[in-house]
């Protein structure tokens, strides 16, 4: 995708972007004011804020073009993107968005204003579906983070919100229609509260979860959620961790699994994730980054169709193709992926009429 040429709505943004303070009115208040004639699709405006906030355009005078009732957005990603509370409130929550990604956004916003605000709409509050806020700022002085009033989320993200705690996880899952949830890297010390929602929750993202305090076999009972279908409890590599091992003696949990992420687990051996795969054969991906499973024969051969398949579908070739021949990338990563490209050769040359690489 970044090989491809720019589409020409794509090279037409850039350039109202680089004009914008030459083709906009200056308000009182100092932020611009779009012309009258001014009128965009909404999925362009989206477009339209998402590429002024990757550019570093996106400031509190800019945002003053989003003020206007001639600019609608439903999708508000704004990642990384210095503004003030009181900008992102007078010029974004007034819309109608039902997602909002504040991924890394400046300090000088922080999330306890970005709820304050998105909740100032009663539309909003009714009606936001997906909420990422990871690696966003919270004060000292806030006591916890309270998501009760979204009551349609299904999707709250906050990895690498350090303060977010058990109190706030404990908000989180009073969520009627929570089924996608991520607090890896957070304060989090008991995970007890996801019981609440354990016959809605689809997808858990809770790497890294240094505070736990729970004992591993504790957790593991917990996230037996009988609707999950993605799992992600990998550890950072320096910090080794057993809950993984714990995880696949269980033979009666997670029925539904099709993703598993257990990279930096301890312990793992290649019996243990066979046989956790075989009992459940709608699985379609396990993560064994930095363990030391995932070299057997049942990995290298037996599901060499499927895992081709998926490689192909996924994008991966082209990664790989894109890895091997970057000069600058690691040299283990360059013969790794050299060797998984010769593997896929020989797999399509063997099975199939026109190979793919």
């Amino acid at each position: 995708e970044e090989a491809s040429p720019y589409s020409l709505v794509n090279i037409c943004l850039s350039v109202l972007i680089a004009n914008l303070e030459k083709l906009c009115a200056e308000s009182p208040d100092g932020t611009l004011c779009p012309p009258k004639h001014w009128s965009f699709p909404q999925r362009v405006a989206d477009q339209l804020l998402e590429m002024m906030a990757q550019q570093g355009k996106l400031t509190d005078k800019t945002a003053g073009i989003f003020q206007s009732t001639q600019i609608n957005l439903k999708l508000l990603n704004i990642q990384k993107a210095k503004i003030s509370a009181a900008a992102f409130i007078k010029a974004f929550c007034y819309h109608k968005l039902i997602e909002v990604d504040v991924t890394a956004v400046h300090f000088d916003l922080s999330a306890p204003e970005i709820i304050h605000g998105l909740c100032s709409s009663s539309w909003i509050k009714q009606n936001l579906r997906c909420l990422l806020l990871d690696s966003a700022n919270v004060p000292q002085t806030s006591r916890y983070l309270s998501f009760d009033q979204f009551t349609a989320l299904h999707t709250l993200s906050v990895f690498s919100v350090f303060s977010f705690s058990s109190e706030d996880l404990a908000s989180a899952c009073q969520l009627r229609r929570l089924e996608n949830l991520d607090i890896s890297n957070t304060r989090v010390t008991d995970i007890s509260a996801l019981l609440v929602c354990k016959d809605r929750l689809k997808s858990l993202k809770m790497h890294y979860l240094k505070y736990l305090t729970m004992t591993k076999p504790q957790v593991v009972a917990i996230i037996e959620l009988k609707c999950l279908l993605h799992l992600d409890i990998s550890d950072h590599r320096q910090v080794g961790s057993d809950l993984a091992f714990h995880l696949l003696q269980e033979s009666d949990i997670l029925p539904n699994i099709v993703s598993l992420d257990i990279s930096g687990s301890s312990y793992i051996t290649d019996e243990a994730v066979e046989q956790f795969i075989q009992q459940r054969p709608a699985m379609e991906f396990v993560g064994l980054l930095a363990t030391e499973a995932g070299y057997s024969e049942f990995f290298t051969t037996k599901q060499a169709s499927k895992y081709c398949k998926m490689l192909v579908e996924e994008g991966g070739v082209q990664l790989l193709w894109d890895i091997q021949g970057n000069g600058q990338a690691d040299l283990q990563a360059q013969q790794m992926a050299g060797s998984i490209l010769g593997d896929f050769r020989t797999h399509f040359s063997n099975y199939q009429t026109l190979p793919l690489c």
